[in-house]
């Protein structure tokens, strides 16, 4: 199976502020046969013109959308009420929140046929979602990051 390109999302996606976690959720979810509208992406993973979307969020959208679904961060002393709203849902999808784990660990999930969605700040210093399709050499594989690689 090969991986969608990003520039092959629906124009509604990529005309969207903040469209990364969008671009990242409708990427997998076409990698593995789910055919879904748009409008149901963007209010399985609760995205705002303001916020974008959480993670958590992101997590609990691909699991409502059918997807088997394991959420990994680190732990974060602020979160907002509406991202807090977010961990409550997740909460009752069952789905557990699970300490992060290393960067190897995530490409043996991938190497596993599992597409980890990575949560990085990017140059600017603003959060960007990518999926990660592996390692070439010391670069690794993010379809969102300029160029494909990081």
């Amino acid at each position: 199976m090969r991986f969608p390109e990003w520039r092959k999302a629906p124009a509604e996606i990529l005309g969207m502020d903040g469209h990364c976690g969008l671009i990242a959720a409708w990427s997998v979810l076409h990698y593995f046969g789910k055919r879904v509208s748009v409008s149901e992406i963007v209010s399985s993973c609760r995205h705002t013109k303001r916020y974008g979307l959480f993670s958590v969020d992101l997590a609990a959208g691909l699991t409502e959308l059918g997807l088997d679904v394991s959420f990994h961060s680190e732990k974060d002393d602020h979160i907002g009420g509406f991202e807090k709203r977010g961990y409550a849902r997740a909460r009752r999808l069952g789905i557990v929140v699970k300490p992060a784990v290393e960067l190897s660990v995530i490409l043996r999930e991938r190497r596993n046929g599992r597409v980890p969605i990575v949560l990085y700040d990017t140059a600017s210093e603003s959060g960007h979602f990518s999926p990660l399709l592996g390692r070439r050499g010391s670069l690794l594989r993010l379809s969102l990051a300029r160029g494909g690689t990081m």
